[in-house]
């Protein structure tokens, strides 16, 4: 039977400590209105995770521009051929399209920037964990395993930088702009990332869509506007179609319900 709740009443960075205490295998399944990820564990570590239905299989790397179509079904037809059990992950790796490094590093980027840590910043959410629930054995899982004490402890690190840069920068709806002619700024010396966010900005464009196209994180982009707008070089002001977002205070953590979660849990 699967656990359900709701990340409000039970935080997500909990829920990670106690995969990992608890040595779980299985698939967190999360949504929050029209949004959804799957989180897959092994052993307590984290090995998949993907924004949606978790279906994205090896087009996520052709997407982010690590291996070609025509590689990724070269992959496919020897994952499909073999016979000793392989994964993709490992048809990909053993035909030599990229190294197990390689792809490690590719895969644990994309999955903790575009899809873990964005998590954190859910205010609520409706969760259910699927106890021995595993990837499809064609989706691109990382070759080592990630310790979920780490995914904790950046992911609450990052929760505390969003709430001081969203007191100036509430949301990535909002544009950026150059208080002054970009000219200006030339004496400033810039990282490549923040050369890269730089770049992008013409007044127009969202901090969603600068993300976008600099296939940076909201996470990262927000961090680096911030620092532009700290030392005067830019501001950041509403969309002018964009409507006042409200917020609410969460209601306080029932602990009996809390618990009556870490005992489930724990029984899995």
């Amino acid at each position: 039977m699967a656990l359900v709740g709701n990340i409000q009443d039970f935080g997500l960075s909990d829920f990670l400590y106690l995969v990992d205490r608890g040595y779980k295998t299985g698939c967190l399944h999360l949504e929050r209105g029209d949004d959804a990820a799957v989180l897959f564990f092994e052993k307590g570590k984290l090995i998949y995770a993907a924004r949606g239905d978790g279906k994205e299989e090896g087009n996520v790397l052709v997407q982010l521009g690590k291996i070609t179509e025509q590689q990724l079904q070269q992959a496919r037809q020897a994952h499909s051929n073999g016979s000793n059990g392989q994964n993709l992950s490992q048809a990909i790796v053993s035909e030599n399209i990229l190294s197990q490094e390689e792809l490690q590093q590719t895969l644990q980027t994309h999955i903790e920037e575009s899809v873990v840590y964005q998590l954190f910043g859910w205010p609520d959410g409706e969760f259910r964990f699927e106890h021995g629930q595993k990837p499809a054995p064609d989706t691109p899982v990382m070759p080592i395993p990630v310790a979920v004490e780490h995914l904790i402890m950046e992911g609450v690190r990052r929760i505390d930088e969003w709430g001081r840069i969203k007191d100036r920068i509430p949301n990535t709806d909002m544009i950026v702009r150059f208080v002054d002619q970009p000219e200006k700024a030339k004496g400033v010396k810039l990282a490549p990332e923040e050369w890269r966010v730089f770049a992008r900005i013409n007044g127009k464009d969202t901090l969603a869509t600068i993300a976008q196209k600099t296939n940076l994180s909201d996470f990262d982009v927000c961090r680096v506007v911030y620092g532009f707008a700290t030392a005067g070089l830019v501001e950041v002001v509403k969309k002018p179609t964009a409507a006042p977002r409200g917020s609410g205070d969460a209601p306080r953590v029932k602990r009996s319900l809390v618990s009556r979660i870490i005992n489930r849990i724990e029984k899995m």
